[in-house]
């Protein structure tokens, strides 16, 4: 007779086998594709809707929670909502469901539909048919497609702007395989550095891993500031508010290095009584939305308040290093004014000063690098990260 347990083993095996051949036959290049449709979502305020049946379902609610807190998208599954679910079954049927509940949410060519299928849907075969017509009322308000599915793709292949295909290598097998690997890739895009924009929880606490920050001036680093006599001010309106080309794929190179990327800004006019801080915020939440940033720190003091966030003391980065579990001492500090500078060293990291020449008075401190672009900083902490290992 045969061992039941060598037969147990062996299917073990085989399946995990067929799990290898998945995951190196992963088209890549559809993956980026889906997060770079992802983060131009995201750039222009769009909200992201996941669709999925049964354990797709599942990966759906999954996915809204990942999107939401890790890369910062409005997202939403019309599964999670049980009431509204079964209501429009039972009145309206099965295959309009999904599409009523897009329309309800009242879908726009900004926001993106994610599609979490086995087959992608066909009315052929009268497979998911619900997909197929939210599909096509998401082309008709002309949002973007996107889709994780299995098979050869379906309805949702031929019609998404980015798909990735999960690999079929045993026909037996494409449902557990399928929807296994939707929450693969689900992972790989939420920890991808041009959409993560929160770290994950117990690697933030691992004890054993102190990790490395690029903190960052806002006004004439990461967007451009207002010159007036020489010196530079920070827009006064949110339609002001210009981040150069460039800026992002710069700071996605750090994000490569595993460093987090932490904004640290003075916003005294807010003090004096020159600024609303929501519009300090609005424009924080604009670079949110389109730099792949860790967090957004803010001192809306001014000198006379004697705080210790505003720099050039570095209360900012102190309380940023007990928070994210930072070592200073292998962080930096890029700004393009002495307050930056002197904050940076003060807090114990290596600083590039973004020299732009303007008529006020030099760091105090000999910063340890001077450039003349974002993109130059990010190239020297690039090479002497490597050099330190």
């Amino acid at each position: 007779m045969p061992d039941p347990a060598h037969s147990t083993i062996g299917f073990s095996s085989s399946f995990l086998a067929e799990v290898q051949e998945i995951a190196a036959q992963l088209d890549a290049a559809a993956v980026e594709r889906v997060v770079d449709s992802l983060v131009a979502v995201r750039k222009r305020g769009g909200r992201l809707f996941v669709l999925g049946v049964g354990g797709s379902a599942a990966n759906a609610s999954h996915a809204v929670n990942d999107f939401r807190k890790l890369a910062g998208i409005e997202t939403y599954a019309p599964t999670d909502n049980v009431s509204e679910l079964t209501a429009r079954v039972n009145d309206e049927g099965w295959p309009s469901v999904f599409a009523a509940w897009l329309q309800g949410s009242r879908l726009q060519a900004r926001d993106a539909v994610m599609v979490l299928s086995v087959g992608g849907g066909s009315l052929e075969q009268n497979v998911s048919p619900n997909i197929v017509a939210a599909l096509d009322y998401s082309k008709s308000a002309g949002a973007t497609i996107v889709g994780i599915v299995g098979r050869d793709g379906g309805y949702t292949a031929r019609v998404a702007d980015a798909c990735v295909v999960i690999p079929g290598v045993q026909a037996k097998r494409v449902t557990p395989h399928t929807e296994a690997f939707q929450s693969v890739v689900l992972h790989l895009m939420v920890s991808h550095p041009a959409l993560q924009q929160a770290p994950t929880k117990w690697e933030s606490l691992n004890p054993g891993h102190e990790r490395s920050a690029i903190f960052l001036d806002r006004d004439g680093v990461l967007n451009e500031a207002v010159m007036r006599e020489g010196k530079p001010y920070p827009p006064a309106r949110i339609e002001d508010f210009r981040i150069p080309d460039g800026t992002a794929a710069a700071l996605a190179k750090l994000k490569q290095r595993d460093f987090l990327l932490l904004v640290v800004s003075n916003q005294p006019d807010v003090a004096r009584g020159a600024q609303r801080r929501e519009v300090v915020e609005q424009m924080a939440s604009r670079l949110r939305a389109e730099l792949p940033l860790d967090g957004v720190l803010t001192c809306y003091h001014d000198d006379q308040d004697n705080c210790d966030c505003r720099k050039p003391r570095p209360g900012m980065m102190l309380d940023a290093a007990k928070k994210y579990g930072l070592n200073l001492s292998r962080s930096y500090m890029i700004g393009d004014r002495w307050r930056d500078i002197d904050a940076g060293a003060k807090a114990g990291c290596k600083t590039i000063w973004i020299d732009r020449r303007y008529s006020e008075q030099a760091p105090a401190v000999k910063p340890d690098a001077r450039v003349t672009s974002l993109a130059e900083a990010v190239e020297w902490i690039l090479i002497d990260a490597g050099e330190r290992g």
